[in-house]
């Protein structure tokens, strides 16, 4: 059975990530023939999570999963330590005493109990008796009708979410209406008032990203930048004499690390490098997706045609949320790194050569199964190679960058 599995960060009121809720489907939707659903869902998050492990996915936080009520009466949550797992009851759960029994038996064993899509009615209502968490649709919800939900919530006690905040201003309405926890892409949509005056290091660190980026990189240009800091000399020391690369002898010289790394190494770390230091927010989510993006990116290029364009690739997943790192505009950031015309094209207009690993990158993300799958198709990329891909990006990016 093929899996897909994506996650999406939920955050909290300073916009540090708490948790990810975990999208998951078996198979292509033309190729899915499943006679049970609920028996499918349970095989994936079987499977899926028994091999490769909630800590590990999810770096540590709690994972918000879907439950059906056949998945609730099967005891599938009891499979997980109740410390990584938040339950959360799809809008199609009904409110019967058999569901509602299960959902105090799990709260008494530690579990957090959520509701998804959320809407307040007779038939819902029992529901706010055993849960902790109970998640807002902001683009389904009545804005007339918000304030007197978040009364009743605020009533009971139960922590509110705010689920497909897609804008500044649906999350300043949330925060306002008492929310604390989010989830949405509104921060891939910053709010730019004015271009932010950059501090030194930065500046040296978009000089730095751009020296590496020319056709022809000079090594004794990217010395002499480096040498300028020294955190970054210090990083880049620390890097090579590291038992990931074991050199014979140990390297003492900036100039002697470049030339170990070579040109495609040296591009990678400082474009990882800089994106941690450079950036003008205390946005976890927004660097976490960044890398995840461009190592995922770089994995899937491998396997199609633009293999030898795997490094632009990365480049692009890693710079598709400099406006949100930065706060300032994409399209003046990405002339001043002097990013590759590609890049540009993708990251500017989502068109170009790069333009299907990009949309397949973003609808896996997304959780948009049917967008991916056609992109897939378009690039010869089967199921198992796209998931498998997308997990080693986790795997391969640090949990926390703080």
């Amino acid at each position: 059975m093929n899996v897909f599995l994506a996650r999406q960060p939920i955050l909290d009121v300073k916009q540090r990530i708490r948790a990810y809720e975990i999208l998951y489907r078996s198979g292509y939707t033309n190729h899915y023939s499943a006679a049970d659903p609920d028996e499918a869902s349970s095989v994936v998050v079987l499977d899926t999570f028994q091999h490769l492990g909630l800590d590990s996915l999810t770096g540590g936080n709690p994972a918000f999963i879907n439950f059906s009520s056949r998945l609730l009466a099967m005891d599938i949550a009891t499979l997980f330590p109740s410390k990584y797992l938040v339950i959360e009851l799809l809008e199609s759960v009904e409110s019967s005493p058999e569901v509602l029994e299960k959902c105090r038996e799990l709260k008494a064993a530690g579990y957090t109990i959520a509701l998804d899509d959320f809407v307040y009615t007779a038939s819902t209502e029992p529901f706010l008796e055993v849960a902790d968490i109970v998640k807002v649709d902001f683009q389904a919800a009545d804005c007339s009708e918000l304030a007197d939900l978040v009364a009743v919530l605020q009533s009971r006690g139960l922590t509110m979410l705010a689920e497909k905040v897609e804008n500044w201003e649906e999350l300043e309405l949330a925060r306002d209406l008492g929310f604390t926890m989010f989830q949405g892409y509104y921060f891939s949509r910053p709010e730019i008032v004015t271009a932010k005056r950059l501090l030194p290091l930065q500046l040296i660190c978009l000089e730095l990203i751009a020296a590496v980026n020319r056709p022809e990189m000079d090594y004794k240009e990217v010395t002499a930048i480096i040498s300028r800091d020294l955190s970054l000399t210090y990083s880049l020391l620390r890097l090579v004499n590291s038992a990931a690369f074991f050199p014979r002898h140990r390297i003492e010289s900036v100039q002697q690390a470049l030339v170990f790394l070579g040109e495609k190494e040296i591009k990678k770390w400082v474009s990882l490098i800089a994106m941690q230091q450079m950036r003008t927010t205390k946005l976890d989510a927004p660097v976490i997706t960044s890398l995840v993006r461009g190592r995922f990116s770089e994995l899937l290029a491998d396997k199609t045609h633009l293999r030898e364009k795997s490094g632009a690739l990365f480049l692009s997943g890693l710079f598709s949320m400099l406006d949100v790192l930065l706060q300032r505009p994409m399209e003046m950031i990405l002339e001043e790194v002097h990013a590759p015309p590609e890049v540009q094209q993708l990251l500017l207009e989502g068109s170009g050569p790069y333009e299907d690993i990009g949309s397949l990158v973003f609808a896996y993300e997304q959780g948009r199964w049917g967008d991916m799958e056609q992109y897939a198709t378009r690039l010869r990329l089967e199921p198992e190679v796209v998931t498998q891909a997308y997990i080693e990006a986790i795997r391969w990016c640090p949990g926390s960058l703080d």
